[in-house]
C-alpha cells in the first residue's frame, strides 16, 4: 500500500478521497526538519499545506514521486530540489477563488465602514449611552463611513481569485481596474505600469504570488503615491508589502486603512508593527481556508496523487517535465 505523507493534516474529504482509492494516509508528527525527514523516508507522496518543505527532506524520500500542495501557492516547496529528484511537484488551482474573493469584500466593507472601530467605539462608551442618539453618537465618533459604490478597485493579479473579485466588487458598483503582465484579456481596464494604478486606487488588492519579482513590490514608495483615503487588501502572500512601510503609513494617516492575512514570516512576531499600526484588521491566513474551500482543496491535492498513480497528469503540475522522465 503506497504511503501519502502529509505535513499537517488536510480536510477529511481529501483524506478519505486517498483511501478509497487505496493508500495508506498519514500525517507528520511535526514539520519540523528532522521530523519531515524520517516520516517522509518511506512515502510515495507529500501533501504539503503551509509549512516549508526543503531540498534536505525532499532528499530523504527515497521513494518519494509527488509533491501536492493544498493551495495555490507553491513557494514554500523546494521545486528545483524535487526536480532534480525527479518527483513531480502539482498544486490545486481555484479550489478557494471564491473563499479568498469573499475575504476580499468582506473587508473593504469592514474597512470602509468602519465596523471595527464601531464596534470597539460602542463597547467602550456602554455606560454612556442612555439618553443618546446612536447616529448622533457615530457622527460625534466619526464612525460613519463610505459606499464601495463609486469607488475604484485597482486588482493586482487576475488569475482566478481575481476574476471572481472583479464580478462581486462590480455588483457592489465598483469601477475595477486590474494589473497583471501575465494577462493579455481581462473583463477590466488593465494598467501596464503599477506607478499609473496607485494615485487612482480607492482599494488595492494584492492577489499575486510571492516571486523574486513581487517580492517586497510594495514599499514607503508606492504607499506614498497612494490616496491618503486608500484602503490595502494583502489576502496572498506576506513578503509583497513590507510591512515596516505600511505599518509606518498607517500611523501616519498616509492611508486610510489595510487589511492583512499574510505575513512575513508566518506567524508574525510578536513585535510585528502591523499589530499596532492605526485602522488594521489581522486575521490568521483564513481568507482561503472556509470549510467549503477546505473541502476542495483537499479533494484537489487528493486527486493529483491519484491521476499521478493511475499513470494521468495530474491537473496543475508546477514542472510537468518530470512526468515525461
Amino acid at each position: 500500500m503506497k504511503k501519502v505523507l502529509l505535513s499537517e493534516k488536510i480536510d477529511d474529504a481529501g483524506i478519505d478521497l486517498l483511501k478509497q482509492n487505496g493508500f495508506d494516509v498519514t500525517v507528520a508528527p511535526d514539520t519540523d526538519v528532522d521530523s519531515m525527514k524520517a516520516a517522509i523516508a518511506d512515502a510515495y507522496a507529500v501533501i504539503m499545506r503551509s509549512s516549508q518543505l526543503p531540498a534536505e527532506v525532499i532528499a530523504a524520500g527515497k521513494q518519494l514521486k509527488i509533491i501536492s500542495r493544498n493551495g495555490t501557492g507553491i513557494n514554500n516547496v523546494d521545486v528545483d530540489a524535487a526536480t532534480k529528484q525527479h518527483v513531480l511537484v502539482a498544486k490545486v488551482n481555484g479550489a478557494n477563488a471564491f473563499s479568498v474573493a469573499e475575504y476580499v469584500m468582506t473587508t473593504m466593507l469592514m474597512l470602509s465602514r468602519r465596523i471595527a472601530e464601531t464596534d470597539q467605539t460602542l463597547r467602550d462608551h456602554k455606560t454612556e449611552l442612555a439618553g443618546v442618539s446612536l447616529p448622533g453618537f457615530a457622527t460625534a465618533n466619526n464612525l460613519n463611513g463610505h459606499e464601495l459604490r463609486g469607488k475604484t478597485l485597482a486588482i493586482l493579479g487576475l488569475g482566478k481569485i481575481g476574476q471572481v473579485l472583479v464580478k462581486l466588487a462590480q455588483a457592489f458598483g465598483m469601477n475595477v481596474i486590474g494589473y497583471d503582465p501575465y494577462l493579455k484579456d481581462a473583463p477590466v481596464k488593465l494598467y501596464d505600469s503599477l506607478t499609473d494604478i496607485y494615485p487612482i486606487a480607492d482599494f488595492l488588492s494584492i492577489n499575486m504570488p510571492l516571486t523574486p519579482e513581487t517580492k517586497n513590490m510594495i514599499t514607503s514608495k508606492e504607499l506614498g503615491l497612494m490616496k491618503s483615503s486608500a484602503y490595502i487588501i494583502n489576502s496572498a502572500r506576506g513578503g509583497i508589502i513590507n510591512e515596516a512601510d505600511l505599518a509606518a503609513a498607517l500611523n501616519a494617516d498616509q492611508l486610510a486603512g489595510a487589511a492583512i492575512d499574510s505575513f512575513n514570516p508566518e506567524p508574525p512576531a510578536a513585535d510585528n508593527p502591523l499589530f499596532t499600526s492605526k485602522h488594521t484588521i489581522v486575521t490568521s491566513h483564513i481568507a482561503g481556508t472556509t470549510q467549503e474551500a477546505n473541502a476542495a482543496l483537499g479533494t484537489g491535492a487528493a486527486q493529483a496523487i491519484i491521476d499521478f498513480s493511475n499513470g494521468q497528469m495530474p491537473e496543475f503540475p508546477v514542472n510537468p517535465t518530470v512526468f515525461d522522465n
